[in-house]
């Protein structure tokens, strides 16, 4: 069934642009609906409301018009969503991470020194293996979400995190039970 949406796609498809307008007036409610239910914030939701509009006009020429034109803008929606949430967890620092341990200004002065040694010893690490580190234990990623994030196999992300425990622990006067 060709549908008023698909129509407007095609439209777009070929460059033009009140099609854009026309199509973003049909679906800008239910594609609102589906941002703000994913990320759970109005202004990110609006934020990437124009990035599922500017992805619609640059995927348009890709567009099967024999398929759903709702579908589609809904999938482009889902993607941006997930990406914005991505985006969100990549660019979180990790000092700012490591400020959840301790506080300077509201802990004590040995949780201060705690975490003055935990980041002088996540400095030792290779830096993805340390990013694998702050991404779960600080973050709360799975690891499937850092060996994407890192672009690393899983196992991989796996046996990094568990030597870098290995490291940490020994670094921070632990005992070392290196195989």
């Amino acid at each position: 069934m060709y549908d008023q949406v698909s129509h407007e796609i095609s439209r777009m498809a070929t460059g033009e642009r009140a099609a854009l307008d026309r199509l973003y007036r049909i679906t800008s409610g239910k594609v609102f609906a589906i941002l703000l239910k994913i990320l759970r914030d109005k202004s990110d939701a609006e934020d990437a409301l124009q990035n599922v509009y500017v992805k619609a006009w640059r995927g348009a020429p890709r567009f099967d018009p024999s398929r759903s034109g709702e579908a589609w803008i809904a999938t482009i929606a889902r993607n941006v969503a997930i990406d914005h949430i991505r985006s969100s967890r990549r660019n979180a620092s990790d000092s700012e991470g490591l400020d959840m341990v301790a506080d300077p200004v509201q802990t004590s002065s040995d949780q201060w020194q705690m975490r003055k040694d935990l980041v002088h010893c996540l400095e030792t690490l290779p830096e993805e293996q340390a990013r694998a580190v702050v991404q779960v234990y600080l973050h709360g990623l799975s690891y499937q979400e850092v060996a994407d994030l890192l672009g690393s196999p899983l196992n991989t992300v796996r046996t990094w995190l568990r030597r870098s425990l290995l490291k940490l622990r020994s670094c921070l006067g632990g005992e070392n039970d290196d195989e």
